[in-house]
């Protein structure tokens, strides 16, 4: 399970990245600085595409595991908190980037 932990991680930390770049977006597109604009959304794109990537490899690897092992309470919940938080990042991300 320890490796569904850092899948999680790092599905964070492409979360983190595209809104960083969503921002960006927002920034010089507000400047009327559509070169830079046109770049940040998609870096932004780019990462809401490595966090689906980890993401699904998570997915897989519960199921996968779950044929075999019944998981803890609290490990189900922590990933349930995970997956739910994921979903609700890369909404906000997609809101931001179809402004």
């Amino acid at each position: 399970m320890h490796h569904i932990k850092k899948l999680a991680e790092q599905m964070e930390d492409e979360i983190n990245s595209a809104m960083h770049y969503a921002e960006k977006y927002i920034e010089y597109k507000a400047k009327g600085n559509t070169a830079y604009a046109t770049k940040f959304k998609a870096m932004s794109e780019d990462e809401l595409r490595h966090a689906l990537f980890f993401h699904e490899i998570a997915v897989k690897e519960i199921e996968e595991v779950s044929k075999v092992y019944t998981a803890p309470a609290e490990m189900l919940e922590k990933w349930e908190h995970e997956h739910k938080e994921y979903i609700e990042r890369v909404a906000l991300v997609k809101q931001i980037l179809s402004m």
